[in-house]
């Protein structure tokens, strides 16, 4: 069994505003906790991946080729393996996410 927490897991700072523990990552999946203060965006991209994430805490906005959806706490989502988005937090405040991964982005790993 492995397990982590915030003090242990490996934090990463892709860009301005946005931050990222790899909680646990295992063979087929991954859980990551991300933080993104107000204003920030992650910009459009897509991956092979499936992503399914929970929203924590404030309100993030998803852009995609059908259309811009606003999530707030207690929202879960789907994106699908290549479905291109881009990710920002309209505020007010920070937004926490969880989201899993599968396969694991190697991506991440590597950093």
């Amino acid at each position: 069994m492995e397990f982590s927490n915030l003090e242990n897991a490996v934090k990463q700072e892709p860009s301005k505003g946005i931050r990222r523990w790899i909680m646990v990552s295992g063979a087929k999946t991954m859980m990551v906790l991300i933080e993104l203060d107000e204003g920030s965006v992650i910009p459009m991209h897509n991956h092979h991946n499936e992503q399914i994430g929970y929203v924590l805490k404030g309100r993030i906005e998803f852009r995609t080729p059908s259309g811009t959806y606003t999530f707030s706490e207690g929202t879960a989502y789907l994106l699908r393996s290549n479905e291109p988005h881009e990710v920002r937090n309209p505020g007010p405040g920070k937004a926490i996410v969880i989201e899993v991964f599968s396969p694991p982005r190697e991506d991440f790993l590597k950093k």
